[in-house]
Protein backbone atom coordinates (compact mmCIF):
# COMPACT_ATOMS: atom_id res chain seq x y z
CA UNK A 1 0.00 0.00 0.00
CA UNK A 2 1.30 3.45 -0.88
CA UNK A 3 1.06 6.52 1.27
CA UNK A 4 1.08 9.98 -0.24
CA UNK A 5 3.60 11.00 2.40
CA UNK A 6 6.17 8.28 1.77
CA UNK A 7 7.90 6.64 -1.13
CA UNK A 8 7.79 2.91 -1.64
CA UNK A 9 10.63 1.41 0.38
CA UNK A 10 11.16 4.53 2.50
CA UNK A 11 10.29 5.01 6.12
CA UNK A 12 6.73 6.13 6.82
CA UNK A 13 6.29 9.82 7.32
CA UNK A 14 9.26 11.01 5.28
CA UNK A 15 8.13 13.60 2.78
CA UNK A 16 8.43 12.86 -0.92
CA UNK A 17 10.23 15.49 -2.97
CA UNK A 18 8.06 14.87 -6.03
CA UNK A 19 4.53 13.73 -5.18
CA UNK A 20 3.72 13.24 -8.89
CA UNK A 21 6.42 10.58 -9.26
CA UNK A 22 4.64 8.60 -6.57
CA UNK A 23 1.32 8.94 -8.40
CA UNK A 24 3.04 7.84 -11.64
CA UNK A 25 4.48 4.81 -9.82
CA UNK A 26 1.10 3.89 -8.34
CA UNK A 27 -0.60 4.21 -11.74
CA UNK A 28 2.14 2.19 -13.48
CA UNK A 29 1.83 -0.56 -10.87
CA UNK A 30 -1.96 -0.61 -11.29
CA UNK A 31 -1.79 -0.66 -15.10
CA UNK A 32 0.93 -3.32 -15.07
CA UNK A 33 -1.09 -5.51 -12.74
CA UNK A 34 -4.20 -5.23 -14.93
CA UNK A 35 -2.67 -5.49 -18.41
CA UNK A 36 0.78 -6.96 -17.97
CA UNK A 37 2.42 -3.88 -19.52
CA UNK A 38 2.19 -0.10 -19.68
CA UNK A 39 -0.16 1.50 -22.18
CA UNK A 40 2.00 4.39 -23.35
CA UNK A 41 5.73 4.81 -22.87
CA UNK A 42 7.43 8.16 -22.58
CA UNK A 43 9.83 8.64 -25.47
CA UNK A 44 13.35 9.41 -24.23
CA UNK A 45 14.37 12.91 -25.35
CA UNK A 46 17.46 15.04 -25.73
CA UNK A 47 16.79 18.73 -26.44
CA UNK A 48 19.63 21.08 -27.40
CA UNK A 49 19.43 24.78 -28.14
CA UNK A 50 21.52 26.31 -30.90
CA UNK A 51 21.70 29.95 -31.97
CA UNK A 52 18.79 29.78 -34.41
CA UNK A 53 17.15 26.42 -33.74
CA UNK A 54 16.35 23.66 -31.27
CA UNK A 55 17.47 20.11 -31.96
CA UNK A 56 15.37 17.32 -30.49
CA UNK A 57 16.32 13.64 -30.52
CA UNK A 58 13.68 11.12 -29.50
CA UNK A 59 14.30 7.39 -29.10
CA UNK A 60 11.44 5.42 -30.66
CA UNK A 61 12.63 1.79 -30.75
CA UNK A 62 10.63 -0.48 -33.05
CA UNK A 63 8.68 2.39 -34.63
CA UNK A 64 8.44 2.87 -38.39
CA UNK A 65 8.63 6.25 -40.10
CA UNK A 66 4.97 6.02 -41.21
CA UNK A 67 3.78 5.45 -37.62
CA UNK A 68 5.32 8.65 -36.20
CA UNK A 69 3.44 11.92 -35.78
CA UNK A 70 4.96 15.30 -34.86
CA UNK A 71 2.73 18.31 -34.15
CA UNK A 72 4.00 21.84 -33.57
CA UNK A 73 1.81 24.58 -32.12
CA UNK A 74 3.82 27.70 -31.39
CA UNK A 75 6.32 26.62 -28.74
CA UNK A 76 4.54 23.29 -27.99
CA UNK A 77 5.87 20.12 -29.63
CA UNK A 78 4.05 16.76 -29.46
CA UNK A 79 5.56 13.48 -30.63
CA UNK A 80 3.65 10.21 -30.84
CA UNK A 81 4.49 6.85 -32.38
CA UNK A 82 3.38 3.23 -32.48
CA UNK A 83 5.71 0.25 -32.56
CA UNK A 84 4.49 -3.22 -33.46
CA UNK A 85 6.74 -6.25 -33.53
CA UNK A 86 5.85 -9.79 -34.41
CA UNK A 87 7.78 -12.91 -35.29
CA UNK A 88 7.16 -14.42 -38.69
CA UNK A 89 6.67 -18.11 -39.34
CA UNK A 90 9.10 -19.41 -41.95
CA UNK A 91 8.11 -21.96 -44.56
CA UNK A 92 8.43 -25.53 -43.30
CA UNK A 93 8.59 -24.34 -39.71
CA UNK A 94 6.24 -25.54 -36.99
CA UNK A 95 5.24 -22.63 -34.77
CA UNK A 96 5.42 -23.57 -31.10
CA UNK A 97 5.36 -20.15 -29.46
CA UNK A 98 4.85 -16.61 -30.76
CA UNK A 99 5.10 -13.21 -29.12
CA UNK A 100 3.79 -9.89 -30.34
CA UNK A 101 4.49 -6.46 -29.00
CA UNK A 102 2.39 -3.34 -29.41
CA UNK A 103 3.71 -0.18 -27.82
CA UNK A 104 2.86 3.49 -28.09
CA UNK A 105 5.16 6.39 -27.38
CA UNK A 106 3.99 9.91 -26.60
CA UNK A 107 5.68 13.06 -25.41
CA UNK A 108 4.69 16.73 -25.36
CA UNK A 109 6.82 19.61 -24.17
CA UNK A 110 7.13 23.38 -24.44
CA UNK A 111 10.23 25.09 -25.76
CA UNK A 112 11.32 28.51 -24.49
CA UNK A 113 10.56 30.15 -27.86
CA UNK A 114 8.05 29.56 -30.66
CA UNK A 115 9.10 27.34 -33.56
CA UNK A 116 8.94 28.23 -37.27
CA UNK A 117 7.05 25.08 -38.29
CA UNK A 118 7.32 25.92 -42.01
CA UNK A 119 11.11 25.45 -41.85
CA UNK A 120 11.17 22.53 -39.39
CA UNK A 121 12.85 19.29 -40.51
CA UNK A 122 12.30 15.74 -39.23
CA UNK A 123 14.60 12.75 -39.92
CA UNK A 124 14.18 9.18 -38.70
CA UNK A 125 17.08 6.74 -38.70
CA UNK A 126 17.90 3.63 -36.63
CA UNK A 127 15.02 4.18 -34.19
CA UNK A 128 15.94 7.81 -33.46
CA UNK A 129 13.80 10.75 -34.58
CA UNK A 130 15.80 13.97 -35.02
CA UNK A 131 13.93 17.25 -35.26
CA UNK A 132 15.54 20.52 -36.28
CA UNK A 133 13.16 23.24 -35.14
CA UNK A 134 14.15 26.76 -36.24
CA UNK A 135 13.26 29.50 -33.77
CA UNK A 136 10.52 31.82 -34.93
CA UNK A 137 11.60 35.40 -34.98
CA UNK A 138 9.44 37.44 -32.67
CA UNK A 139 8.25 40.93 -33.31
CA UNK A 140 11.09 43.41 -33.28
CA UNK A 141 10.92 46.53 -31.24
CA UNK A 142 10.82 49.68 -33.31
CA UNK A 143 11.14 53.22 -32.15
CA UNK A 144 8.73 55.71 -33.65
CA UNK A 145 9.81 59.24 -34.27
CA UNK A 146 7.51 61.85 -32.85
CA UNK A 147 6.51 64.71 -35.09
Amino acid sequence: MYSLLSRPGSQAGSASRDPFSLIDAMFSDWVGARTGSSLVSRARLDVAERDNAYEVRAELPGARKDDISVDIDGSWVSISAKANTQTEKKEGEKLLYSERSHESFARSFELPQAVDSARAVAKFENGVLTLTLPKKEGPRTTRLSIT
